[in-house]
């Protein structure tokens, strides 16, 4: 069973939670100041993606592998703890250039993905192997932002984007209850503010 992973939670976040994207019942807010890195020139508009190169369909598909390394691993954690402005992975989109995931807070980020949605994604790797729950987080994000499926992103307001695509194992099998996965990434800052594992394909 995956072994859960112990952070402080962290504090003086209430004024994070304020109005936003609501996605999956959850309320999302990105993050600005005027220290706010910008990230891909602040797109405010983003061109979905094209089809293959051989002009078939793709879906974005993300593969969970049932065995392999802890992601994102202890020393990438231990900067989480010191600063919520380091980064945990960085991605490079076809559109919005380069995309970060940041250690964050409970509104955005890893912090807010360990805070709100662990239990959901520990539903989805429960049986499915030896991974822990942020290891599928981040193969997901990965693929949905890296090779994502035709016509996404989608603008879905609020300067902020979303991804969506189908999960399933290395071994054909899917999760069950939550075969999908959303990933909401602001396109002003090119962060990610979420991923959460949900029952309906689509945004």
């Amino acid at each position: 069973m995956p072994q859960q992973r112990r952070r402080p939670v962290v504090t003086a976040v209430a004024a994070v939670i304020a109005a936003g994207l609501v996605a999956g019942g959850f309320a999302l807010t990105a993050q600005r100041s005027g220290e706010d890195p910008v990230i891909g020139g602040g797109a405010d508009t983003v061109a979905p993606s094209a089809t293959a190169a051989d002009g078939a369909a793709r879906d974005g598909t993300v593969t969970i592998t049932r065995t392999g390394p802890d992601l994102p691993g202890p020393d990438v954690l231990d900067r989480c703890d010191r600063d919520s402005r380091a980064v945990v992975a960085r991605y490079d989109t076809t559109a919005l250039g380069r995309v970060v995931l940041q250690c964050g807070t409970s509104g955005q980020g890893y912090e807010h993905i360990r805070v709100r949605h662990t239990a959901d994604w520990r539903d989805v790797v429960t049986g499915h192997g030896s991974r822990d729950w942020d290891d599928a987080v981040l193969t997901a994000v990965r693929t949905v932002l890296e090779r994502p499926a035709d016509g996404y992103p989608e603008d879905v307001g609020d300067g902020k984007v979303c991804f969506a695509a189908p999960v399933r194992f290395d071994d054909g099998s899917r999760p069950e209850g939550e075969p999908f996965v959303r990933v909401i990434v602001s396109a002003t800052t090119g962060r990610v503010i979420t991923a959460f594992p949900t029952d309906d394909g689509g945004c």
